[in-house]
């Protein structure tokens, strides 16, 4: 079987709309015959480069037009193809909580790798390095916690702020943000102990 006819059945069994990895491919022929498959299927429209290295096959839905992933799907591809951890920034994820009402102005993504900038689809993406300390349980809730209490800091987190946290997540994704209490600076740590503390006084 030739190195095209290899990536065409590949390419068969990953659904319209789902991102892959360009090194997917290079189980099939060289990383430079990769290349040049991958660009003429972009020409025929069989496939859609979405970011450096993130490919996905085109789906379209009546009346709404294309579909794409979003840009935190092609990030995780993105961290799976390169083996670095890249989790969502503390902005985002205390808007996702309903901690603050406010926009990020910018897409930003947590990374244990380099400092960059992305062009995933029509977006300008940074990739910012942190320590591995602010990269706790990436791509879950109790993670998404973890990053939006940071990004608020020590001065504005309170235990009236772990009960709102608590009422917007499941029981089973609280109690797996206590479990990480370990894993959290002393400052944030100290917060879900008092917390807990208070519950038993109840």
């Amino acid at each position: 079987m030739t190195a095209i006819a290899h990536v065409k059945e590949y390419l068969a069994h990953i659904p319209e709309g789902k991102a892959f990895p360009s090194n997917a491919l290079r189980r099939f022929t060289t990383t430079e015959n990769v290349r040049q498959i991958l660009g003429r299927l972009v020409k025929t429209g069989e496939l859609r480069r979405v970011a450096r290295g993130i490919f996905v096959k085109p789906k379209y839905v009546s009346k709404i037009g294309e579909i794409l992933p979003s840009a935190s799907e092609i990030a995780e591809i993105l961290a799976k193809s390169t083996g670095e951890t890249i989790t969502i920034q503390g902005a985002e994820a205390a808007r996702q909580l309903q901690l603050t009402t406010q926009v990020p102005m910018r897409l930003i993504f947590y990374t244990s790798g380099n400092t960059r900038t992305l062009k995933i689809i029509n977006l300008t993406v940074k990739l910012k390095h942190v320590s591995p300390s602010r990269l706790v349980a990436p791509g879950t809730i109790p993670g998404l916690v973890i990053s939006a209490l940071y990004y608020l800091g020590r001065e504005n987190v309170t235990i009236m702020t772990v009960e709102m946290i608590k009422q917007r997540i499941s029981s089973e994704e609280f109690n797996a943000t206590i479990n990480l209490i370990e894993r959290m600076p002393t400052w944030m740590s100290d917060i879900f102990y008092r917390y807990q503390q208070e519950k038993i006084n109840e």
